[in-house]
């Protein structure tokens, strides 16, 4: 089947395919468990999760202790008793004990009436130093009255209770006026100190002090609001101290299902309770979850991460969290979001963004179509497992043009707008269009876009006063109305609200990496343009003079950034010598992405690169001034070619639309099979043809550099787009292309008929 081309695609500059293989008609991303990632370390470790189970079996759930280096080899001979002598031991002092309080209970009364006796008599003499005479005798009449009838009447099994219609004037003893602020103080401390505290309380009326009996505490009318002694505070957990032989950092693999890695760390960072960034006992960034790379939200991926200070128990509450035990992989149908984590061990230092070799993919394509669907199954299967498997062997060969994928430029494909808005300072019209109606969205998501978009109407906005106050209660409804996922724009609103008008801080109040990837949008829309361009004037296997080749690219363990960022990266320009000589090939020619610290070619593709920039209204220097002092442009350096390693394919006959066809990690754990019929070699495809209806799969595997997209890789093997607005017209079933084009023909047909009648009407 011939190449296909996008009009979407090629507006972000994604026009070319590396080689001519013939491609085939197949369904991307049906499910989102027919994408399967597992991320690469930096040692080349694949990240696999085959268990639930805490593979570290410690005691995690007992207070740990600092252990001391010198004493560990000392051994506790304490410790050896057996549980039934201590059992012993207990049941012999616990009956001791009954028996002394049965034969003794007079002998404890009497002493405790004399210990109650001296430390009367002591807080007489310390309250002396603090007031007058006459005042402490009648306090210390008021505390012994009652201390002697409680003493009389109770009991050590029966305590003497408050008693009940008692006059205020038994209950407390109201002290005169004392002006002097540190005189109050000094018998508020002395009624709270051990000595008084078990026979008095106090509090403070109008400036008066009241020294109540401790019988009545419960009736001061502020009992318990302020006083911080142990009587009224809960009781705390012990506190777990991290021992000092183990290294700081959990390392897990994080299972997950239908949800991006940002919000899979929020969501674990919630539920073990680690502190929010920024707090002062998030030491150096340990109260995030570590990751090495972003994974999309539709999806299963298994990737690193890890936490500080945390142990295999703190995290495995996650894997009981969710209802559906198998996730959405063994279903026909589609799953909610779902996390599971395992494979745990201890590590020194926790993982930052960058610190990986790649990933490896496994994407199932469904019914696929090659030639007639109407030819007899067996001779299908035959001529559909020739040219999937041809077709795989040359993207392995060959590789692919390493364009930036679709999703770079968002959703609506216009975050590169915003970032041309941005290099020009016009940050009022970089919120427009965040802002300005999509029409791709549902109609939910309009209506509060809809009324940003007449905000104004009927304001003469040169008054600039009626302008800021439309906008500022337009923003206050339209907030309200804004979906979850809409976090630019609540940004941006949020702050409209507050500060009208003023759009730079409205810009500024997106979060960082947000903000940068308006940016970053731009410059891969300017690099898939100039690689096109490389790739039509200069051919898809040759080097030329002007070209650039990355000659030096050190990884993280040398001192360079890793994925993407300048540092300990060099390039060189190709000369004639170089191509006498063959010492570069296409493999190593690099394009620039457009900054303030790069080299551009000094061919044909840089002098395209200066007339993008002029299209749209910049020029290098814009990239070198940025209105927003946060964000940076240097640039970097990507290679034009890509090729995928441990290239592995399969090919599936089915018959239910959506069933699974590859087995996740998930359902391995779990020993979930998998109902489809392998008939990659010949020997099982008589067996796959029998029957009336089937479907033909693919399974294709291969191992990316980071940065490089799957879904680019997927569009050379198949000669396929992969936009949105291509996918959503194939079909499960049947000639998979049969609707392709066929939405916008009857769109176009309903306008133009409604044009016809229009035009009738008038002429009437």
């Amino acid at each position: 089947m011939a190449e296909k081309y996008d009009e979407v695609e090629r507006s972000m500059g994604i026009c070319s395919y590396a080689s001519k293989c013939n491609g085939f008609a197949a369904v991307l991303k049906a499910r989102y468990s027919d994408f399967v990632v597992h991320e690469v370390d930096a040692n080349g470790n694949v990240a696999r999760l085959t268990s639930l189970d805490n593979n570290l079996k410690e005691k995690d759930d007992t207070v740990a202790k600092p252990i001391d280096v010198e004493m560990k080899g000392i051994e506790d001979t304490s410790k050896k008793r057996t549980a039934d002598a201590i059992a012993v031991k207990n049941d012999s002092e616990e009956e001791a004990k009954k028996a002394k309080l049965s034969n003794n209970d007079e002998n404890e009364l009497a002493a405790t009436s004399l210990d109650s006796g001296s430390a009367l008599s002591e807080i007489q003499v310390k309250l002396s130093v603090l007031l007058e005479d006459e005042i402490v005798k009648q306090i210390m009449d008021m505390i012994s009255s009652w201390e002697s009838q409680k003493g009389a009447e109770s009991t050590n099994e029966k305590p003497f209770p408050p008693p009940k219609g008692v006059q205020d004037g038994e209950k407390f003893i109201t002290l005169p006026l004392i002006e002097n602020k540190e005189t109050r103080r000094g018998i508020h401390m002395l009624i709270k100190s051990d000595l008084v505290k078990p026979f008095a309380a106090a509090d403070t009326v109008d400036k008066k002090v009241r020294i109540w009996h401790v019988l009545f505490e419960k009736q001061m009318p502020n009992y318990g609001k302020f006083v911080k002694d142990d009587r009224f505070k809960k009781p705390k957990k012990p506190k777990k101290e991290w021992p000092c032989d183990r290294p700081d950092f959990l390392k897990f693999i994080l299972y997950k299902e239908n949800i991006d890695t940002g919000t899979a760390a929020r969501d674990i960072a919630r539920t073990i309770r680690l502190p929010p960034k920024g707090n002062r006992f998030n030491k150096g960034g340990s109260g995030q979850v570590g990751y090495c790379g972003m994974k999309d939200k539709r999806g299963v991926t298994s990737q690193y991460c890890t936490v500080y200070r945390k142990t295999p128990l703190d995290l495995m509450v996650l894997n009981r969290e969710r209802k559906n035990k198998y996730g959405g992989g063994n279903s026909s149908r589609q799953g909610k979001s779902l996390l599971r984590v395992g494979h745990f061990s201890y590590v020194d230092r926790d993982l930052r963004l960058g610190q990986l070799q790649g990933n490896r993919f496994d994407i199932i394509l469904r019914n696929v179509c090659v030639g007639e669907i109407c030819a007899p199954n067996e001779e299908r299967i035959s001529r559909t497992t020739e040219v999937l498997q041809k077709a795989a062997l040359s993207m392995k060969d060959v590789g692919f043009i390493n364009y930036f994928g679709m999703q770079r430029f968002g959703k609506f494909h216009d975050t590169h707008k915003v970032g041309i808005e941005i290099l020009k300072g016009n940050f009022e019209e970089a919120c427009e269009i965040i802002m300005r109606l999509k029409d791709e969205e549902d109609e939910r998501a309009k209506v509060p876009r809809k009324k940003w978009a007449e905000r104004f109407v009927g304001i003469n906005l040169e008054d600039e006063r009626s302008a800021k106050d439309a906008e500022m209660k337009c923003a206050q409804i339209v907030v309200k109305q804004l979906g979850r996922f809409m976090n630019c724009e609540t940004s941006i609103v949020s702050s409209l609200s507050r500060k009208p008008r003023d759009y730079k801080k409205a810009f500024g109040s997106i979060a960082k990496h947000m903000r940068s990837m308006f940016l970053h949008a731009y410059q891969s829309y300017i690099w898939n343009k100039a690689a096109s361009h490389r790739i039509a004037e200069g051919g898809k296997c040759g080097v030329r003079c002007g070209d650039l080749v990355l000659v030096e690219d050190k990884g993280l363990k040398d001192g360079g950034n890793g994925t993407s960022g300048l540092k300990g990266k060099a390039v060189s320009e190709v000369t004639q010598d170089d191509i006498e000589t063959c010492k570069y090939s296409i493999s190593d020619v690099v394009l620039p992405l457009v900054g303030s610290k790069i080299v551009y070619p000094t061919d044909s593709t840089g002098d395209y690169i200066e007339s993008l920039l002029e299209e749209d209204g910049l020029s290098k220097d814009h990239f070198e001034r940025i209105g927003d002092r946060e964000l940076a442009v240097g640039g970097d350096y990507r290679k034009v070619m890509c090729k995928p390693f441990d290239v592995e394919s399969q090919i599936k006959v089915y018959k239910d639309p959506v069933q699974p066809l590859i087995q996740t990690d998930l359902m391995g754990v779990q020993n979930e099979p998998l109902h489809c019929i392998d008939v990659t070699t010949d020997a099982d495809q008589s067996q796959a043809a029998q029957g009336e209806k089937i479907i033909i799969g693919m399974v294709i595997g291969f191992t990316l550099p980071p940065s490089a997209y799957a879904t680019v890789a997927l569009r050379e093997l198949m000669k396929r787009p992969t936009s949105s607005t291509y996918q959503s017209e194939l079909s499960l079933e049947g000639d998979c292309e049969a609707n392709v084009g066929k939405v916008k023909k009857q769109e176009a047909t309903k306008v133009n008929s409604t044009v016809g009648i229009t035009i009738g009407a008038a002429l009437k």
